[in-house]
């Protein structure tokens, strides 16, 4: 009897604990706190431009938005029969409630509804489908069923369906080869070819002329002032300029038409200290990333830039006087930080073990330093003097690699240097240097990228080399091979 009761007593603490043990207790921070958004960024080149944001007060003065369910769209033809008619009978649906999360795997899919949440951008009439916003002649991936992953419905009043503009998703989800798809790695959806095609046809975007959409998300005037960028500025050089950005690359805000950036991917994102090509965000802890989400929903636009405001509101890229809350941001983060690559299919064989010995003995590891393959500094641009309080309070390398310094000393994101990105998940990843100029990791290990009359097969506007990181540009092609062979199985 006494060892029955002392099994029953251990079942009975076993179950007790396994129940607190999946209970979770969310030390949720500030996100937007005044004196972590002082020390959130990285001075730009040109620090009297350096970005003013909204103080705690005010940006907690917005309401909070709520998080709709969203429908999928479909492509042009696979919409299935009164599909949209069917989401007008809809009742609006809140799918985040921050009260009837338990478990830390409660938060996580529920950061993955903040992460598909796409904000309402324009209404869909009658007789009409969100799939007019893609052009016809550029190719959409989608699943199965014609649904374009990323992008969706949202029904926040009944008989009312409206198309989502912006998401987390449509910028970070990619389409694999084998018809898959990956949430959180670098994006390969055309979306410059998209606004490239509209540009064409005279659409502007998100209610904006194209003139002073290009202003508004990429204008500097300490590098052009307005006058001379409405002077200069040509709808199909605009369309020129966003068609040559292969899928992968974006010119988001803060950029340049000229100078636009890869996507980043957001897998293994947790190990990693700086965030954007420029290293312009510090990520020190959760509420770091909570806080560069909030940035990247246009918080940035409304900053001051020296005597520069982008835009007194958020739009285009959410509603006026609306903002994410800190349950919601949290979830996000615990989200992206969960997200796995996909399985690899490059397997360690014995070129690969050959391209790792090429890796060590190269000297790699020195930037690529295992096992995160980065060693998450920063290594100034061409030209960028390193002031001596960064060099006391960020990890900065005293050597450059030659590549273009226009992103890193001439943008609202230009810092004066750049990150040294991670190598792993480079296998499933495309467009290589901080442009994208060279489209798979064979063309940024070909020697022939440094030609004056080479023609890059990536981002480019016209002939000219792939300037800069000319580690392993000198090894036999036999080496080149191995050494590649070893990274896509990183």
């Amino acid at each position: 009897m006494r060892t029955q009761a002392y099994f029953v007593r251990c079942a009975i603490l076993a179950i007790a604990s396994t129940g607190a043990a999946q209970t979770f207790h969310p030390d949720i921070p500030r996100a937007w706190d005044d004196k972590e958004v002082d020390r959130l960024e990285v001075p730009l080149a040109q620090r009297d431009r350096s970005p003013r944001f909204l103080t705690a007060e005010q940006y907690y003065a917005q309401k909070v938005r709520p998080i709709y369910r969203t429908y999928p769209v479909y492509i042009a033809g696979r919409e299935p029969a009164g599909y949209m008619e069917a989401l007008r009978q809809k009742e609006p649906e809140i799918v985040f409630d921050a009260s009837k999360l338990r478990t830390k795997e409660d938060w996580i899919r529920a950061g993955e509804a903040v992460f598909d949440a796409s904000i309402p951008s324009r209404p869909i009439p009658p007789g009409h489908s969100g799939s007019e916003r893609f052009p016809p002649g550029v190719a959409m991936p989608t699943t199965g069923d014609g649904a374009i992953p990323g992008f969706g419905y949202v029904v926040r009043q009944k008989g009312a369906v409206e198309l989502g503009g912006i998401s987390c998703a449509s910028c970070h989800t990619r389409a694999l080869a084998d018809g898959t798809f990956i949430k959180g790695a670098q994006g390969n959806y055309p979306i410059s070819q998209i606004e490239a095609t509209n540009a064409r046809l005279g659409v502007g975007i998100f209610g904006f002329s194209v003139q002073n959409f290009e202003w508004f998300v990429t204008g500097a005037p300490w590098v052009m002032k307005r006058e001379e960028f409405d002077e200069s500025f040509r709808v199909d050089e605009f369309a020129r300029r966003q068609g040559a950005m292969q899928p992968g690359v974006l010119a988001r805000q803060g950029t340049s038409s000229t100078h636009p950036s890869r996507i980043p991917s957001l897998i293994g994102l947790k190990d990693i200290r700086y965030l954007d090509s420029t290293g312009l965000v510090r990520h020190r802890s959760i509420g770091d990333l909570m806080r560069y989400v909030i940035l990247n929903y246009a918080l940035d636009l409304m900053a001051h830039f020296g005597d520069f405001q982008p835009s007194p509101t958020q739009a285009p890229f959410g509603e006026d006087g609306t903002r994410f809350g800190d349950e919601q941001l949290y979830a996000l983060a615990l989200y992206i930080y969960s997200l796995q690559p996909p399985p690899n299919p490059n397997h360690f064989d014995d070129k690969a073990r050959r391209g790792q010995l090429i890796f060590q003995q190269q000297g790699c590891a020195g930037c690529h330093t295992p096992p995160l393959y980065t060693n998450n500094k920063l290594t100034p641009a061409p030209g960028f003097k390193i002031p001596g309080d960064l060099r006391k309070s960020d990890d900065i390398m005293n050597v450059s690699v030659g590549t273009d310094p226009t992103l890193a000393t001439q943008t609202r994101r230009g810092t004066g240097f750049y990150k040294v990105p991670t190598l792993r998940g480079v296998w499933y990843r495309n467009a290589f240097g901080h442009n994208g100029q060279a489209d798979t990791l064979e063309e940024w290990f070909d020697p022939a990228r440094l030609r004056q009359d080479y023609v890059p097969a990536g981002f480019h506007l016209g002939p000219g080399p792939i300037k800069g990181h000319e580690f392993g540009l000198k090894l036999a092609p036999d080496d080149r091979q191995a050494l590649i062979a070893f990274l896509k199985t990183l």
